[in-house]
């Protein structure tokens, strides 16, 4: 029996061809292959906010026959002032945030705050209820007035966060 080498060799690329064939067409049915990746990164913050006000408040309220007349003055001295700072005498503050299902709380420490106000002569609060001349003696007559000086220290407290997830796929 004799073989002849180029009817072997044309064997041999058919074979060959058709596993090729039959390999690309393989790969071209796994061509949804996705590769993703992820990245996150989360970023918190906290800012606080202190707010110190000194000042006058006057009120009054009257029925029937009565009349008020308040009056607040304020003089303060020079030498006054009003410090808000963060951190302890050696630089330390800690915000603590506790999170529960029905709300939130902070402990702060090393926040502080000075408030000096001296009060200047010439400074006086006044408040002064009257019956009107001729009253209506049918009339049921109330008042109260008050004239004060007030002092107020809030602190605002508030912690954010940030998430931030990205995704990147790529396809084969």
């Amino acid at each position: 029996m004799t073989y002849n080498l180029n009817n072997y060799f044309f064997f041999y690329l058919t074979v060959c061809s058709t596993c090729f064939f039959l390999q690309s067409k393989a790969a071209a049915q796994l061509s949804g292959m996705r590769d993703t990746s992820k990245s996150n990164s989360t970023q918190s913050s906290f800012t606080y906010r202190i707010v110190s006000t000194y000042g006058t408040s006057t009120s009054s309220q009257v029925s029937g026959n009565m009349t008020a007349d308040t009056e607040a003055v304020l003089k303060l001295k020079s030498g006054s002032k009003v410090t808000n700072k963060s951190g302890d005498a050696s630089g330390n503050s800690t915000a603590v945030f506790t999170v529960s299902p029905n709300g939130a709380n902070v402990s702060l420490t090393g926040l502080t705050g000075e408030n000096l106000f001296l009060i200047d002569e010439g400074t006086y609060f006044r408040s002064a209820l009257k019956t009107i001349d001729n009253p209506n003696t049918a009339l049921t007559s109330t008042g109260s007035a008050s004239a004060t000086a007030i002092h107020s220290m809030t602190i605002s407290v508030e912690k954010s966060s940030n998430s931030i997830q990205n995704y990147l796929e790529k396809a084969y």
